[in-house]
């Protein structure tokens, strides 16, 4: 009796696992073939997009891919039609075994039981076997409709996305912007006199300077979180997710400026380009159509300027972009995201501090100057002024190209870091103070090494623009107490009636 349940036992078991494994593949095939034809369906809308204008061989790629899609989805529906016959034959195998297995007259017979129990167990391995086959071929198309549909959303030339990523991007935007109120900014891109251009120096220039364009624009927007892509034709998009208009208006002043210093040469030739860029900032209650419409209007009204400049869209009508040509007295000034006196630096303060008090994103500050120079004020040193522009350079280099940097006044510079905690900042202000020790200024009379203070904080819940910069201007006047050349991080609260006066949580950052 021990024998006889023991056998049933083990034939459960069997049996559970070939239903299993059976149930399972007849399910994997089925979505597989599901998801591939719908994969299909969407790539096959990719030849009747009307991007224009476009490469004269964007179609031909398309319609190949597409073509190639329709081979691998008549592949894996070949594949499960196979499994299925394979599945029915182990089925039908299985209930001849039992058949078997129940018509026996004589159970106690050990060698007709071992028989049977080989036969099913064989039957097993054939049809392990063959899904394993299956497995690996259906990774394989797996993997090719993965690359389609890479391939599908990327504009050949230049690597970027291409205008059907545009189109779903722009649309995530918009549902995002409905569901919690978060900002968007777009920004078109349009080379200047990109036809003249080919003309005069042949497509192949022409192709490589698109892919030059790109280049740069993809890392430009790198910092803010922008989202690349190729419109069409000679035409650029720049998607800002969460970023309001003052800082689109500074990202497109960083593209315009790089565009048009790009070092491009072709075939041995320096050849040069600018561009003409359209801001426009999403509203609620309005469309994807509408909101490209402005940043378009934007786009012509920096065109009808004399091109090589950007314009911005306010609902009504454009505003342009002060932009002012490269100085080489001023362009390590030119390189940062803001440079401005201290009146506008505290109305970005309180701006992005409006910003941190809706969306609770982390904000926080830097106030840094140079220590006394040969044991005498900056301000006594005969070229105090090229010394503070060798700082604000270092500055400059390390800071993301999403933060504010600006010269204060005399010897004092400020910097926002949007998303930066305060020890993230004192981080930052921690590399600059050493980066700044390693200089060796040449002047005028002799060759000078340089010291900085820093003070940092972040911003806290009711903080106005005065609070957080009294708070770092506290820290930064404990450093300077402290024989200079350190970076202190106040965390809480300073005393609002003395300002200077120093909470027990200042640390130094390093």
């Amino acid at each position: 009796m021990s024998e006889f349940t023991l056998l049933h036992l083990l034939l459960c078991l069997i049996f559970f696992k070939i239903g299993y494994v059976a149930a399972t593949w007849l399910r994997y095939p089925a979505a597989k073939q599901k998801q591939a034809t719908l994969v299909n369906d969407q790539e096959r809308k990719v030849v009747q997009l009307p991007e224009s204008p476009v490469t004269p061989d964007s179609t031909a790629v398309t319609t190949v891919a597409a073509e190639d899609l329709s081979d691998v989805v008549d592949e894996v529906r070949d594949l499960a039609k196979g499994m299925r016959t394979d599945v029915q034959a182990h089925s039908q195998s299985v209930e001849q075994i039992n058949h078997d297995l129940v018509s026996m007259t004589n159970m106690s017979d050990p060698d007709a039981v071992t028989r049977v129990i080989s036969r099913l167990m064989e039957a097993n391995r054939h049809l392990d076997s063959r899904l394993n086959v299956a497995e690996a071929r259906l990774q394989e198309q797996s993997q090719l409709l993965r690359s389609h549909r890479v391939e599908a959303r990327t504009d050949a030339l230049t690597g970027l996305p291409n205008r059907r990523v545009f189109d779903e991007e722009i649309a995530r935007l918009f549902n995002e912007k409905r569901e919690s109120k978060r900002p968007a900014s777009l920004i078109m891109i349009d080379i200047d006199h990109f036809k003249t251009f080919n003309d005069r120096n042949g497509h192949q220039a022409g192709d490589y300077c698109l892919q030059k364009v790109g280049e740069v624009i993809r890392s430009a927007v790198k910092g803010v979180g922008g989202i690349a892509m190729r419109y069409g034709g000679e035409e650029f998009a720049v998607l800002l997710p969460a970023t309001e208009l003052f800082d689109a208006k500074l990202t497109a002043r960083r593209i315009n400026s790089h565009i048009e210093r790009l070092p491009l040469e072709f075939e041995g030739r320096p050849l040069k380009v600018t561009a003409s860029l359209g801001i426009a900032e999403i509203v609620r209650d309005s469309e994807p159509a509408e909101w490209l419409g402005r940043a378009d209007r934007a786009l012509y009204a920096s065109k009808r300027r004399g091109r090589n400049r950007a314009c911005w869209h306010d609902g009504k009508t454009c505003h342009e972009v002060p932009h002012r040509k490269a100085d080489p007295a001023v362009e390590a000034s030119e390189e940062s995201s803001a440079i401005g006196r201290r009146d506008a630096f505290m109305l970005d303060v309180s701006r992005r501090l409006a910003l941190f008090h809706r969306k609770r994103q982390p904000l926080a500050m830097i106030l840094a100057s140079v220590d006394s120079v040969d044991g005498k004020p900056l301000d006594s040193h005969h070229d105090s002024k090229k010394i503070q522009s060798a700082v604000l350079q270092v500055f400059q280099a390390i800071l993301r190209d999403m933060d504010h940097i600006c010269q204060m006044g005399d010897n004092q510079f400020g910097a926002m870091l949007p998303s930066a905690t305060g020890e993230e900042a004192s981080a930052v202000a921690e590399r600059a103070r050493q980066a700044i020790g390693r200089l060796e200024l040449q002047t005028a009379t002799d060759t000078i090494k340089l010291t900085i203070s820093c003070g940092v904080s972040q911003a806290l819940e009711g903080d106005e623009a005065q609070h957080m910069v009294a708070r770092c201007e506290a820290g930064l006047k404990h450093a300077q107490d402290k024989s200079g050349n350190s970076v202190y991080l106040v965390r809480n609260e300073c005393d609002w009636e003395a300002p200077r006066r120093m909470t027990r949580e200042a640390v130094i950052a390093s």
